[in-house]
């Protein structure tokens, strides 16, 4: 329970950040003036330390929530029996070689020394019998002039809640889907630098094909009243539509990995890779997620959204933010969630109720986020930063109802000779994918525009 106590004491240490920003905050609007030049730097310090601690607060969960689900016992997960002493079909020497076996080949050394073999072998280095071995124990061919790397089927978490995949692929597949070391490396910055992932609904397919997703609106619709032993002949039908669902393709571009790395570490090899694809594919898909047009990329989720009107072209107010829960269907509001940048968040943070009370609370429990007007409000960098005539500064609805669909694997590729000159090796990752909003009519997320 080492990450439960480290994520409660991270909240402690953040608790009097979180007061004294609103005592700075305070003062000076008590005062009627802006913030000196010093006040300035306290504020942005304090918040910058602010933010670090949330992430790391979220990372510390993560980290918690991962060791559990490797903590549940097997058949708990719903997976299939299997031989385990005091039953029948046990063969106590065959379960001894095979637990070894799947020891050795999930361990974090065997799948870090795999990946650079893989890496080795794509430059003709020798293997020494270490990498041969790591190889043989995670099934990677390193010869293979592309790497798959399977991502996880089973449950997504993130900073809120556990996703379930609709992968139509079933059973275990690849060789790093244990949610520790390279995968979770490249997940976990792929979820940090994506803010729409962080609440979207991720779904996962083996191929590519276009896959429909039907909607429909029943909402204008009622039953009738009858007389006693009247026949009932109406007839009112729902209006139907569907989503496509395509994908797209994502490139990381290049990743340079320096000689020395490749030869001395495979820890921090598989560890540095796994942030720099992530990272870099999580830029990316968020933008498109975000704000993408539908055309050649996904329809992002402020671009799919309903409009609603703030009150004025350079501010956001208390009454905005009510207008535009409430311009959301009652339907739809339970469970939403608010997104913005962090300029915007920043100035939300300084607002008040007609009560003095700030809209902000600071999540102070383990599991329970930070919350404006009582929703969660997640930060994502793709969206307006200023708040001007036209800009789309905050949205709120059931975010979940914007789907992700993950196609396959990511895919590994070396680029030949391209970097020979400086001693390093190029790597690029690809990823594909679509993202788009089911609205069947009921506009289940709304985007405050100035």
């Amino acid at each position: 329970m080492a990450d439960l106590i480290t994520a409660k004491q991270l909240r402690e240490e953040r608790a009097p950040l979180a007061h004294q920003i609103r005592e700075l905050n305070d003062k000076a609007q008590a005062e009627q003036r802006s913030f000196t030049s010093e006040e300035e730097v306290n504020w942005g310090k304090m918040n910058r330390d602010y933010d670090l601690l949330t992430q790391r607060i979220s990372m510390a969960e993560r980290a918690e929530k991962i060791v559990m689900e490797q903590a549940a016992p097997i058949e708990s997960l719903g997976e299939k029996r299997q031989e385990v002493p005091g039953r029948e079909n046990f063969d106590g020497r065959k379960h001894q070689e095979a637990e070894a076996r799947k020891q050795d080949g999930n361990s974090e050394e065997q799948r870090s020394l795999a990946i650079q073999a893989w890496m080795r072998a794509q430059m003709d280095l020798d293997l020494k019998p270490e990498h041969q071995r790591a190889c043989e124990l995670t099934g990677v061919r390193p010869h293979k002039k592309e790497l798959d790397i399977a991502l996880r089927r089973d449950s997504y978490s993130n900073i809120r809640r556990e996703f379930r995949s609709l992968s139509t692929q079933g059973g275990s597949r690849g060789n790093f889907l244990n949610p520790t070391g390279f995968v979770d490396n490249l997940e976990l910055a792929m979820l940090q630098f994506g803010g729409v992932r962080q609440v979207a609904d991720v779904m996962r397919t083996t191929d590519g094909n276009d896959m429909p997703w039907p909607t429909s609106n029943d909402t204008s619709n009622k039953g009738v009243l009858i007389g006693e032993n009247t026949p009932q002949n109406t007839t009112t039908d729902p209006s139907f539509g569907q989503v496509i669902f395509r994908a797209y393709k994502w490139s990381s571009a290049m990743v340079l990995v320096p000689y020395e790395l490749l030869e001395d570490s495979a820890f921090d090899l598989a560890s540095t890779l796994g942030s720099m694809l992530g990272e870099r594919l999580g830029r990316i898909q968020n933008q498109h997620f975000t704000t993408g047009t539908s055309a050649g990329q996904p329809n992002g989720i402020v671009t799919a959204a309903t409009t609603y009107a703030a009150a004025a072209a350079t501010s956001i107010t208390f009454d905005d933010i009510i207008n535009l829960k409430h311009a959301v269907d009652p339907a739809y509001r339970n469970g939403g969630v608010f997104m913005c940048h962090d300029t915007i968040l920043s100035s939300i943070r300084k607002l008040k109720d007609g009560n003095g009370r700030y809209l902000w609370s600071n999540g102070t429990q383990v599991g329970v986020p930070d919350a404006l007007d009582g929703n969660v409000i997640v930060n994502n960098q793709d969206m307006d930063s200023t708040i001007s005539s036209g800009k789309k500064t905050l949205l709120f609805g059931q975010a979940w109802k914007y789907k992700i669909r993950d196609v396959g694997d990511v895919r590994l590729r070396r680029l030949e000779e391209r970097y020979a000159d400086s001693d390093q090796q190029g790597f690029v990752a690809f990823a594909r994918g679509d993202g788009n909003l089911l609205d069947a009519g009921t506009h289940p997320v709304k985007v405050l525009t100035h």
